[in-house]
């Protein structure tokens, strides 16, 4: 399973989980329902930034979403946009610092 479906298919059992639909998780992100619907089927790829909104609504951390399964398969998130302000530019880097600080973990595993 590539990363990028391992992610979206790990946020889908989560909204299964705990009840939410494309609709809860829009009303607490504030993303539109479409564009949720649009991400989680993979048509559109999620920015960092919809990444933590998401992760946050869920009640969980960005590193809990990207964690590969206990396969041995390297993990590839690709991510596609600008970063056009700060705010932009800081939720990538704490995206990257979560990722970089799981894949250190997994080396000392």
């Amino acid at each position: 399973m590539k990363s990028n479906e391992y992610v979206l298919n790990r946020i889908k059992v989560l909204l299964q989980e705990q009840g939410k639909s494309y609709q809860d998780l829009s009303n607490d992100t504030g993303i539109s329902k479409s564009l949720i619907g649009h991400m989680l089927s993979g048509e559109r790829v999620m920015k960092p930034e919809r990444l933590i909104a998401i992760a946050k609504a869920l009640g969980t951390e960005v590193k809990d979403l990207v964690k590969g399964n206990e396969t041995n398969e390297p993990l590839e998130v690709v991510f596609r946009g600008e970063l056009t302000n700060r705010q932009s530019k800081r939720a990538f880097e704490a995206v990257l610092f979560a990722i970089e600080d799981y894949v250190t973990m997994k080396q000392v595993d």
